[in-house]
Parts: C-alpha cells; structure tokens; sequence
C-alpha cells in the first residue's frame, strides 16, 4: 500500500511537472507568445524611430519657412507654381 501511495505521488508530480511546462511554453502569456510580442515591439520600436525622423525634417522644414525668405520663394516657385511679375514663364506641352 506504500508503495502504490510513492508512485501515484510521483506519477501526479510527474503530471503537474508537465502541466507546468505546457503552460509554460503554450499558455495565453506564455514563452510563445513572449517572443511574438517582442518581435511586434522591434516593429513598432523601428516605426517609432521613421516618424521621428520624418517628424525632425518638418521641423526642420517648418524653421526654414520662418526663417528664410529664400526657402519661401522657392517653394512658391516649385509647389505653387508661382512666379514674380517680372519673370518669363514657359510652359511645355
């Protein structure tokens, strides 16, 4: 009777061993889902750095407007497509 008592508790320590890896390994927070989580946050980490830098050239697009008369010319000229009363313009068919 002993002896089937030692091994029925080491048969259930053997399934609460594996119980715990399972989970471990497959549950909702588990190593899994660990590792996916983290490569969704090296994407997000490298998606935070592009709109930092994107958002660092307009600042630095937004100084020139106030700043430099020239850049101001020069885009009116380009995107606006205007010219000084005294200009020649071309247009190209």
């Amino acid at each position: 009777m002993k002896m089937f008592k030692r091994t029925l508790l080491r048969g259930f320590f053997v399934l609460e061993v594996c119980v715990f890896i399972g989970v471990y390994m497959f549950g909702p927070s588990g190593l899994q889902r660990m590792i996916s989580l983290k490569g969704e946050n090296d994407k997000l980490n490298q998606e935070l750095s592009s709109l930092k830098k994107e958002v660092d050239l307009w600042e630095q697009k937004i100084t020139l407007w106030k700043s430099d008369d020239f850049y101001k010319e020069k885009v009116a000229r380009e995107k606006l497509q205007m010219a000084r009363s005294s200009d020649e313009v071309f247009y190209l068919q």
